[in-house]
């Protein structure tokens, strides 16, 4: 892919990061076949049901949910780094919950994906003075209107002032606040411009929507998401903790790399399921009437994903993924 070349754009190799990174701080469809199931379900963009609210992970350091994708907020010397935004309509609340938690607004703002949920609030921190980095993907796909095949979404670009300006295609270390702050970009998983976010000294790690917690995951086949680049990069993801380590998914509560390890346990198992019924040459319909979820269902199934789509939208993505790569 070329590099997008917008303004104030800059891609990051690791000797150039911390000089780079101071300047910022100082200034889903399957054809006709969709169930009745799926057509009832809720406006994915709309207004968060839950309040905003931030759950202390230490001085200056919290979780923000009930905004959309869960969000990180680390405030100190050098300014306030944020992981994700959240939805557009929640922005007011976000910021509040920003300066309340970490002492001041957004210096740094990472985002972990290019999904509305996760970079609605782009806009508003930025005018706010936050310099917004992602993947080079993820700038990629802010850019120009999306579609989101699975909701049967169009997804406008953000406008310029909303999108990342600095973009990294490697693992890059930020020194900050006195703490080693570390984005690892993987091989297409949830998207195809995930990005973790891990803090060393703190011991925390913020792994946007590779990780949904006690729910079925989405995974966007539309931006070459699939099942086997999900559980791929939960096993970098791992790399990165141990037994004490505070894991924020992109949905969900506050986990443990125990939640994580079984979570990837489910993935491992479902890609073994719904990979040998590609092999077998059934199609989606004859995938999904096997129920090869069945044995999670009454644990992660009651969530927004359910598990009739939790099936079709990775079934899908396993299809699109092994038609690319055979071809």
């Amino acid at each position: 892919m070329k590099n997008p070349s917008l303004p104030l754009t800059s891609l990051l190799s690791r000797r150039d990061s911390l000089r780079s990174l101071a300047l910022a701080l100082g200034g889903a469809a399957f054809g006709s076949q969709v169930s009745a199931e799926e057509k009832k379900q809720p406006d994915p963009t709309a207004a968060p049901a839950q309040p905003i609210k931030a759950e202390s992970l230490g001085d200056k350091l919290a979780m923000i949910s009930g905004a959309g994708g869960n969000i990180l907020a680390f405030g100190g010397e050098d300014g306030v780094v944020v992981v994700d935004s959240g939805l557009e309509n929640a922005a007011l609340g976000v910021t509040a919950e920003i300066i309340r938690a970490a002492g001041g607004p957004a210096s740094l703002l990472v985002n972990t994906h290019w999904h509305f949920d996760h970079v609605g609030g782009n806009g508003s921190l930025a005018k706010g003075g936050a310099r917004i980095i992602a993947s080079l993907n993820c700038l990629a796909r802010v850019s120009k209107d999306q579609v989101n095949e699975f909701f049967k979404k169009d997804m406008p670009a953000l406008p310029p002032k909303a999108r990342p300006v600095i973009a990294i295609q490697d693992e890059t270390q930020l020194h900050l606040n006195g703490e080693v702050i570390r984005l690892v970009p993987v091989a297409p998983a949830h998207t195809d411009g995930d990005v973790l976010v891990h803090l060393e000294k703190a011991n925390v790690l913020h792994l946007g929507d590779v990780f949904f917690h006690e729910t079925y995951p989405f995974i966007d086949y539309s931006s070459n998401g699939w099942l086997g680049g999900v559980a791929a990069a939960v096993r970098t993801a791992l790399e990165y903790t141990d037994e004490k380590t505070r894991i924020i998914p992109g949905h969900g509560a506050l986990a443990t790399q125990q939640n994580l390890k079984d979570y990837l346990a489910f993935l491992e198992a479902m890609y073994e399921r719904l990979h040998n019924l590609h092999s077998d040459g059934h199609t989606l319909e004859e995938a999904v009437s096997t129920l090869p979820s069945k044995s999670y269902d009454e644990k992660l199934g009651k969530g927004f994903m359910t598990p009739e789509m939790f099936v079709r939208c990775t079934y899908e993505g396993i299809l699109r993924h092994e038609k690319k790569a055979g071809s």
